[in-house]
């Protein structure tokens, strides 16, 4: 009887122990494979969204329409209290441009990571920031390292010239969550995502919520119901002609930093 009793509690316990899903690789080189395979799943996205932003200058939370098309179209529009546009900066083919609504003025220039930071808190390349409003990390060139269970997900290491990568890979092989550690002297800034509540849209598993933090600025992305996945596009979205009546400036450094139309306010990156 106690035998049993014990063979009985040995299973219970058994049962509750979480584990990565059995078609992740255990080879690290295997599952960077598998990541690249999913990722390759989702082209571009578009919808609404509600942003929460913190940064050093501002604060608060907004509505905005999002598109991004790999590997580096992005269109990003901000909607003020009334639901009118206050902002748009689209970036296509290592061009910028970023239009102030309520100053009549369309700034145009490279598409650095220091001009999308004009609207985005922290500076990241408008590659990366395609993979990111995509649902899911940007991956370095670099060779897998490491790779082993961690809970429910597979921790997987990835080693670059611009620095280490360790991301937690879950069901499908997507991204759950990653961190950048940048290599002294390589100019990379070091951020940190996580991914949340995910769907099946457009063929593929992807997440509806996603949190970038980089220092003490922060991003967080809540798509609404809007949302598709690999939608088709002739890539009108990512024009980037100035509007009419606007003042065109042509930027020699990066363009003034907008005041976002933001609503409420934050003191503080709260602690995950």
């Amino acid at each position: 009887m106690r035998r049993s009793v014990a063979a009985l509690a040995l299973a219970l316990g058994t049962g509750c122990v979480r584990a990565p899903p059995a078609d992740l690789s255990r080879d690290p080189a295997g599952l960077l494979e598998q990541v690249r395979e999913g990722q390759a799943r989702v082209r571009s996205v578009r919808g609404s969204a509600r942003l929460d932003v913190t940064s050093e200058a501002q604060s608060g939370t907004l509505d905005a329409y999002l598109e991004a098309e790999k590997p580096a179209r992005v269109r990003i529009e901000l909607l003020d209290f009334f639901g009118n546009p206050a902002a748009l900066l689209v970036a296509n083919e290592g061009r910028f441009g970023l239009y102030d609504a309520r100053a009549g003025v369309y700034y145009r220039g490279e598409a650095t990571a220091a001009n999308l930071a004009r609207l985005l808190p922290f500076p990241l390349p408008v590659e990366d920031v395609a993979v990111l409003l995509c649902g899911s990390a940007p991956l370095p060139e670099g060779s897998a390292a490491s790779a082993e269970p961690d809970g429910s997900a597979m921790r997987l290491e990835v080693l670059s010239p611009r620095g280490r990568e360790i991301l937690r890979i879950g069901a499908g092989a997507t991204v759950r969550s990653a961190t950048l550690e940048p290599t002294p002297g390589s100019g990379s800034a070091g951020w940190r995502v996580s991914f949340d509540v995910f769907r099946t849209r457009g063929g593929a598993l992807v997440p509806s919520e996603a949190d970038l933090r980089a220092g003490r600025a922060r991003v967080a992305v809540r798509w609404k119901s809007d949302l598709e996945v690999n939608p088709a596009s002739e890539g009108a979205p990512f024009q980037l002609d100035a509007p009419r009546g606007a003042r065109v400036v042509d930027l020699t450094g990066p363009p003034p930093p907008l005041d976002l139309p933001l609503r409420g306010a934050e003191s503080a990156v709260p602690e995950r």
